[in-house]
């Protein structure tokens, strides 16, 4: 016999029970009143004639109820039993602080194995030698699939947008530097992670840069990669981890010349959930070191943080963010790695969590 023809007769034993429960009271409560006003054959008739005499002997009240009352009574005996009328018995309880903390949590994680689109638009200031604003828009599809029962893979699609200003003016036959708009390099990766983390998790795999840039002023077009690593730990309301990749593209000159790549790039991230509404705060910036330039101006360190939101929309998770960043505390960085002196960060993270995931088992 099958799983649903043991439900389905299940079910007929269980709905034949039912029945005959609700069956043997209602007969028994039908056939009572009978009972009760049927007088026994062996009872003596004397007995019976003087019960009869003595309910007739009773005096019989003539107050009436008015009928308004009478169906006041009705409507407030009515509402007392109807269920809509007592919409604590059925409301769904509000989710508690620990499941609000954990949607916020899947949507903070750089490892959660669900689909999603991250948004991160990054305003620049004080970019090159004319101190211009710089802006980038990283589209970032996150595309999971489980490996095994113990592995999953993680794809992030780095995808940068990216409006360059001027950074040199023309001087003569110089036509000057900028300003341009287009695609940098795309910089893909590939996180392996266990599939049934605890409350701290990893995860290894490649990095890619991809010659993807639409002009020189936007990115170097070179092909390499490197390894990434994600460390990250999650106690109570505070996720707290970082993300370490190095990567290597062309072998002569340096990132100021446009053939080299050999950065390293660090990014430490904190969210710490408050207890309503699913806002948090946040510290997640960039830090860079471009090992191609001179060691005095290699590093951005960036000093700041910002707050957010999770929120459900539907059957969409949206995570939003907002921070702001100094980058003056290093010596300017030049090269790819060159921020200008501060950042304005917007985050709009949209998480599927309804989306099926591919397996590959």
């Amino acid at each position: 016999m099958t799983l649903h023809q043991r439900i389905g007769s299940s079910a007929s034993r269980r709905g034949a029970l039912t029945g005959l429960y609700l069956t043997l009271p209602a007969i028994f409560a039908i056939a009572t009143p009978s009972f009760a006003q049927t007088t026994p054959e062996n009872a003596p008739t004397e007995k019976a004639h003087s019960v009869a005499t003595k309910e007739k002997q009773k005096p019989v009240s003539t107050a009436q109820t008015p009928p308004e009352k009478t169906r006041s009574v009705a409507t407030k005996n009515k509402k007392k039993q109807s269920p809509a009328s007592a919409p604590s018995a059925v409301a769904t309880p509000a989710p508690s602080q620990a499941s609000a903390n954990a949607q916020a949590i899947q949507a903070q994680s750089p490892l959660t194995p669900l689909w999603s689109i991250l948004n991160e638009n990054y305003t620049n200031g004080g970019v090159g030698p004319l101190h211009k604003t710089q802006n980038i828009l990283i589209v970032e599809p996150i595309m999971p699939a489980k490996l095994t029962p113990d592995w999953n893979l993680i794809a992030r699609w780095n995808t940068p947008i990216t409006s360059q200003p001027r950074l040199a003016e023309p001087a003569g036959p110089f036509p000057g530097i900028g300003p341009e708009f287009g695609l940098s390099n795309m910089q893909p990766q590939f996180f392996f992670t266990p599939a049934n983390p605890g409350s701290f998790t990893f995860a290894v795999g490649p990095a890619f840069w991809l010659p993807t840039a639409t002009d020189k002023t936007l990115g170097i077009n070179k092909t390499g990669g490197g390894p990434v690593f994600v460390g990250l730990t999650t106690q109570g309301p505070l996720l707290a981890g970082f993300l370490a990749q190095n990567v290597w593209a062309g072998t002569t000159g340096t990132s100021l010349t446009g053939t080299r790549v050999n950065t390293l790039t660090i990014e430490p991230f904190v969210f710490y959930n408050l207890p309503e509404g699913g806002w948090f705060l946040t510290y997640r910036p960039i830090i860079t070191a471009d090992w191609t330039v001179n060691e005095h101006n290699r590093w951005t360190v960036p000093l700041g943080g910002g707050f957010g939101r999770v929120l459900p929309v539907g059957p969409v998770v949206v995570d939003w963010q907002v921070q702001a960043f100094y980058n003056g505390i290093t010596p300017r960085a030049p090269g790819i790695t060159g921020v200008g002196d501060w950042t304005a960060l917007f985050v709009m993270h949209f998480m599927l969590p309804t989306a099926p995931v591919p397996s590959l088992y």
